[in-house]
């Protein structure tokens, strides 16, 4: 019988997860290393549906790509919070494991999923740290279309509902960057090597700077650039292991409407 360790073990080792980012909570959270797996559960967030979810169909072990408890706590109490949903978490006898920014980076990761979902080509990684040891979050692809087209491409998969374009919609796109989540701190980066950049949680001043450097902006939000990673990940945990694998990743996290 596999281990709750010997998934995590796994999965970080596809995913690098010793290359995280040092804020990021990944590994395994809660629950007990050693204790055996036979169904394995994977979501995008622990919302209080997937809680409810898990009533239904109990896992040993959910894998999570939002992390649940991003800072120290001192009390686990139940009611409604992410420290209450540890509590769930513990009470219910379900560890967690969480797969992130490693998972962004990862091949097969996040990044790529987003990239292909877009139809972009001869895709390569960018946005990695000074050094070698900070991996590249961001791909950019072969794309040959107008900025409209990519706009009608995220309309298609999402709705026109928090979608935010920015740029000439005739303009022709050579080139375009995709980070999932928030990468418009790659804005500088990826005006040098894309016409356009799909990321979510685009800031009016980072907008005006990407306007500034020639960069088109396609912002969908932070959920939905994220929607083909997850999709990823549920495959890929089923190519780690023999465990029955519950496909929660249509519970989706968005919070705006």
């Amino acid at each position: 019988m596999i281990t709750v360790s010997e998934i995590a073990d796994a999965l970080g080792a596809r995913t690098g997860a010793a290359r995280a980012a040092s804020w990021d909570p990944v590994g395994v959270q809660l629950g007990d290393p050693g204790a055996s797996v036979e169904a394995v559960a994977v979501c995008h967030e622990v919302t209080e549906e997937v809680i409810s979810a898990l009533d239904e169909d109990k896992p040993d072990l959910l894998i999570t790509y939002h992390p649940l408890l991003f800072s120290p706590t001192n009390r686990l109490l139940a009611g409604r919070s992410a420290e209450a949903r540890a509590f769930s978490l513990i009470s219910m006898g379900v560890s967690l494991l969480v797969t992130h920014t490693d998972f962004d980076a990862a091949p097969a990761g996040a990044a790529d999923a987003l990239a292909q979902f877009l139809g972009l080509l001869e895709i390569e990684a960018f946005g990695g740290g000074a050094d070698d040891e900070a991996p590249a979050i961001g791909r950019v692809g072969e794309f040959d279309a107008p900025l409209g087209a990519l706009d009608a491409i995220l309309s298609d998969a999402f709705g026109h509902n928090g979608l935010r374009i920015h740029g000439d919609r005739d303009r022709h796109l050579r080139r375009v960057a995709a980070i999932p989540g928030s990468g418009s701190h790659l804005i500088p980066e990826a005006a040098e090597v894309a016409d356009a950049l799909v990321t979510g949680d685009v800031s009016h001043h980072r907008a005006v700077l990407a306007a500034d450097l020639g960069l088109a902006i396609a912002d969908p939000g932070h959920i939905a650039t994220e929607r083909p990673g997850i999709e990823a990940l549920v495959e890929m945990v089923g190519e780690l292991t023999d465990a029955r694998v519950i496909d929660l990743s249509h519970i989706d996290p968005q919070t705006w409407s």
